[in-house]
């Protein structure tokens, strides 16, 4: 986390540059392009490689938290990134009413989430209670002239968009770290699963300046909390 913050240092150099950071939750879910045109959902898609993904727009119809409709003056065309994931609670009860019928239950949120948005038939996708999270703009054409990361979230949940509330700004680095080392103690006070958290740089001029790698951007960072650890007891051998 220091040394990508150095390397963030170094490369802005002297040039008089003011900036602060914005910490987000690094969801454990499945990144997902929202596509509106003229505020209405025409289409979603799957990360896939980076390039090409899997069209799951019948599926992503179906969950409750993506609105078909956006609010206020929206643009001309707009995409939306954020995650599908499925929450600890849902998740739960998921699995209970399988049970109840016989069916196998799911192992994980996450894969469950995948496999979810990747049915054929979008009537399953419907009733596995799927939810989402905005985190970031794709693409925009005549939209607002947006200057931080942090204004475009809020942005986004004014056009009605599912944003989560724990982002917070900082002016200082060593407040990032704290925040790391509070969202590590808290990470299973959450009703959804996290694998860490994103900093990122939050003038979008600066973002601009940095530019990016052929991999990641330069101006952000996915720092992965910790592995948890668990004793396992060998109770028997059988060969």
């Amino acid at each position: 986390l220091r040394s990508w913050h150095e390397r963030v240092e170094r490369r802005l150099g002297d040039g008089g540059f003011v900036f602060t950071w914005t910490c987000e939750l690094k969801f454990d879910g499945l990144a997902v392009s929202l596509h509106y045109e003229k505020g209405l959902l025409v289409q979603a898609a799957t990360r896939g490689d980076g390039k090409i993904g899997e069209d799951v727009t019948a599926n992503v119809l179906t969950i409750k938290d993506i609105p078909k409709i956006l609010n206020g003056d929206v643009p001309d065309s707009l995409e939306v990134r954020g995650e599908v994931y499925l929450g600890l609670t849902a998740f739960a009860d998921l699995n209970t009413v399988r049970k109840k019928v016989g069916q196998p239950t799911f192992a994980n949120p996450r894969n469950t989430a995948a496999g979810s948005l990747r049915q054929k038939d979008s009537m399953i996708t419907a009733n596995r209670n799927l939810s989402f999270w905005a985190y970031q703009i794709g693409e925009i054409i005549d939209g607002p002239k947006l200057t931080s990361h942090c204004e475009t979230l809020l942005w986004l949940r004014d056009l009605g968009l599912p944003v989560n509330d724990r982002f917070e700004n900082f002016e200082d680095f060593e407040s990032v770290e704290k925040y790391v080392t509070t969202v590590e103690r808290i990470r299973h006070d959450l009703d959804y699963e996290i694998d860490g958290v994103v900093i990122k740089i939050d003038d979008l001029g600066i973002q601009q300046k940095l530019g990016s790698t052929t991999r990641a951007p330069r101006w952000a960072l996915a720092y992965k909390l910790p592995p948890e650890e668990r004793t396992a007891r060998l109770i028997d051998i059988e060969v």
